[in-house]
C-alpha cells in the first residue's frame, strides 16, 4: 500500500508534521528528555475518541503528562467484560506507572450516546453494536426518571460517567486503591460549547464547574 501524496487530509496531515518538526527542534532539549527518562504521567485519563475533545488541549497538558485511554463514548467495560484492552491499560497506569488519580470524561453532543436517542442501533453482532451496548443503563435510567427531551441527551451522558465509574471500580486495582485511599477517581463532563470542565460533587449530588477553589 502506498500513500497518496496528492489526498489533501494526508497532505494536511504531512504539513501538520512539518510544523511540529519546526517546534521539535525549537525544544529539542524538552523532546529528547522524554526520550531518555520513563514515562511519569499525573492522570489516567478515560475519554471519547472524539475527534473534537483533546484532553491535552482541554486540560494544558504536557506530553508525558496523561495517560489516555480514548474510545467511543468513554466506556470503561466492567472487569469481568475481560476487555483486555481497557483493563490492559488501566492495571499498567496503577500497577507500572503509579498514577494515583483516573478521570472518566464524557462530553456534551457525544454521538455514541446520541445514536440509540435517534434510533440508530447498530446491528448487534457488529463491534460498534456491541460497544455501544455500554451505554444502555443510563439510557435506561434517564428514561425511567422522564427527563425532558431538551435535557435527555446531557442527562444520559451524565449518567453514563456515572456508571462508567461504577464499572471502574470492578477492578482490582481501582478497588484496593480507593479502600486504601491512595486513589482518587474522578468523573468530569467537558462543555464542548462553552469550554468548561463539570467535576460530578458526590456530597452536592450535582455537577459543578471545576476550577480552583479559594482556600480557607
Amino acid at each position: 500500500m502506498t500513500t497518496d501524496w496528492s489526498d489533501p487530509d494526508i497532505r494536511d496531515a504531512v504539513e501538520g508534521h512539518e510544523r511540529f518538526k519546526r517546534q521539535f527542534e525549537r525544544d529539542k532539549a524538552f523532546y529528547r528528555s522524554l526520550a531518555t527518562r520513563k514515562q511519569k504521567p499525573r492522570l489516567l485519563w478515560i475519554g471519547c475518541s472524539d475527534s473534537r475533545v483533546v484532553p491535552a488541549q482541554i486540560t494544558s497538558a504536557d506530553p508525558g503528562e496523561l495517560f489516555e485511554i480514548r474510545n467511543i463514548a468513554n466506556v470503561v467495560p466492567p472487569a469481568t467484560a475481560w476487555d483486555d484492552s481497557v483493563g490492559a491499560a488501566i492495571e499498567y497506569a496503577l500497577a507500572h506507572l503509579g498514577i494515583d488519580d483516573v478521570v472518566v470524561c464524557g462530553h456534551t453532543g457525544c454521538g455514541g450516546i446520541q445514536a440509540l436517542l435517534d434510533g440508530l442501533e447498530p446491528p448487534s453482532d457488529t463491534h460498534l453494536g456491541r460497544w455501544i451496548d455500554y451505554t444502555r443503563p443510563a439510557h435506561r435510567l434517564v428514561a425511567a426518571a422522564q427527563v425532558g427531551e431538551a435535557e435527555r441527551l446531557v442527562e444520559t451522558i451524565k449518567a453514563h460517567i456515572q456508571f462508567q465509574i461504577d464499572n471502574l471500580r470492578t477492578y482490582t486495582r481501582v478497588r484496593d486503591g480507593l479502600e486504601s485511599g491512595k486513589l482518587g477517581v474522578h468523573g468530569w463532563l467537558y462543555v464542548m460549547e462553552t469550554g468548561d470542565l463539570l467535576a460530578y460533587d458526590s456530597h452536592a449530588g450535582d455537577w459543578q464547574p471545576l476550577g480552583r477553589r479559594d482556600e480557607p
